[in-house]
């Protein structure tokens, strides 16, 4: 009897293990397997849940058949906190609540955020970092600043001569190189009335300097090109801030949100300060330019401090991003082609970086330029002599001079300006309008396909709730007069 009764005993233990065992697995969905983004046997769909191969309670001695049970529990129900700040519960220290004390991030609050930036904190339409030259007429058509149909209308007017004649005395090129210009011309005059009061018959012909002025005007003309060369490529490289700011929003928001919208939200805030990041390294402008947009699109105090902190800040963007990838890739929820089209647009970025601190860094050779300037100083300071002895009275000869030599240093000036594109590239709009391509692609969703997950904020809110960051054009007319 006593045989029997242990017997009987022993099978409802086993058989409690058994339906433990088997309820376990069904509430958590499995336990998933560490993802390999390497794998050769990954697909291109989801990975649905995978169960790791577990012993039978048969195969289990009875002293430890419960004791697997439990041990299994406590490691899915537990949080345990990884080294690099990380839960194996799927959840980055800091995302669960973006704003210290008031609750989890949304998708409103975060088109309000983009709002107060580009309406309050840069709500001005010319940018004040600018060179003071380009702020004395903020209306006038400038590359400073981004065109709109409009602006290239009244660029092709045939009224363009009387208007550029006319407004010829408060031209700021004529400005830039005033200093040099009354230089010229007061030598003009000395030189001329040197000449007729002295009588000096030696004269210089104006065939050799004719040579010269060959010369003069060949490097005039290569380093004009070299300079207008490295301005394409540097706008060339701000037009990849906005389309890779919007590619890396665009898949943050369908690969990324609808498995954790508080991590998708952080990383949009990351992305949109990218552009802002990037224009103060480039224009050495105070810190406190970008801080007060940190502050406002990184509630979190550690990651404002962090972005703040650094050296080069748009690296952060970066490698926020990447620290998401590896995250949600150890737990198998990226596929390998998802973590692929999210790394390579993150090196896209980093790629941006590179390319305008190289154009920074960089300037056309300085024995180039140096040789330039001098044999263009030689040309015009023989250039009024010779032509006063040609035959030239002292007043044709002033004004010839003062064409010439404005022609000639005109072009050396814009060359120079030309140079260092990002002291008159219009940055202050393309990082508007990467700010406002970011948060596109998370309040202008299409509509849901059969059986996709719908956020209960797009369900609840309409895209004109959601983006009111749009101005008052965009929202009416529904267009975008400003291309990037």
């Amino acid at each position: 009897m006593l045989f029997m009764a242990s017997s009987i005993i022993s099978c409802i233990l086993l058989g409690h293990h058994v339906l433990y065992v088997h309820s376990f697995v069904q509430q958590n969905g499995g336990i998933r397997q560490r993802h390999d983004p390497f794998s050769t046997n990954d697909t291109m769909d989801r990975r649905g849940p995978r169960l790791l191969s577990i012993e039978t309670p048969l195969s289990i001695p009875k002293q430890r058949s419960i004791h697997v049970a439990l041990q299994a529990s406590s490691d899915a129900s537990e949080s345990i906190e990884h080294p690099e700040g990380k839960n194996m519960n799927g959840e980055i220290n800091g995302v669960e609540e973006s704003v210290e004390g008031k609750g989890p991030d949304s998708l409103l609050q975060f088109s309000k955020d983009v709002e107060h930036v580009i309406h309050n904190l840069r709500g001005a339409e010319v940018d004040p970092t600018l060179p003071k030259m380009f702020l004395e007429r903020p209306r006038a058509l400038s590359f400073t600043h981004s065109w709109t149909l409009d602006d290239w209308e009244r660029h092709n007017s045939r009224k363009r001569y009387f208007r550029y004649v006319v407004n010829f005395p408060t031209s700021r090129l004529l400005k830039r190189t005033a200093p040099q210009m009354v230089t010229l011309t007061l030598w003009s005059v000395c030189s001329t009335w040197i000449i007729d009061k002295l009588m000096i018959k030696k004269t210089i012909p104006l065939t050799s300097l004719g040579i010269i002025s060959s010369f003069v005007a060949f490097l005039l003309t290569m380093r004009s090109n070299m300079g207008l060369a490295r301005l394409d490529e540097g706008r060339k490289a701000w037009s990849k801030v906005v389309l890779q700011t919007r590619e890396m929003a665009s898949l943050i928001s369908s690969f990324i949100y609808p498995l954790d919208k508080q991590l998708a939200l952080m990383l949009a805030r990351h992305v949109a300060c990218f552009g802002w990041l990037l224009k103060s390294q480039l224009r050495s402008v105070p810190k406190e330019d970008v801080a007060d947009i940190v502050n406002t699109m990184l509630p979190n105090k550690a990651d404002a401090e962090y972005v703040l902190a650094q050296r080069q800040k748009p690296i952060v963007v970066v490698t926020r991003i990447r620290q998401a990838i590896h995250h949600l890739g150890k737990q198998g929820k990226l596929t390998t082609a998802e973590e692929m089209a999210l790394d390579h647009t993150a090196h896209a970025l980093s790629e941006v970086v590179t390319t305008t601190g190289r154009i920074r860094a960089s300037p056309i050779p300085t024995l180039y330029t140096s040789h330039t300037t001098r044999l263009l100083t030689f040309y015009l300071f023989f250039l009024p002599p010779a032509l006063h002895w040609s035959g030239l009275d002292r007043l044709i000869t002033i004004l010839v001079t003062w064409a010439v030599g404005y022609a000639m240093l005109g072009l050396d000036e814009l060359s120079h300006l030309c140079e260092q594109p990002f002291r008159v590239m219009p940055m202050y709009q393309i990082s508007k309008r990467s700010m406002t391509a970011v948060a596109d692609a998370f309040t202008c969703r299409p509509p849901p396909l059969d059986g996709e997950h719908v956020d209960d904020e797009v369900k609840t809110l309409s895209q004109k709730e959601l983006t009111i960051y749009w101005n008052k054009q965009d929202a009416d007319v529904v267009t975008d007069d400003e291309m990037e």
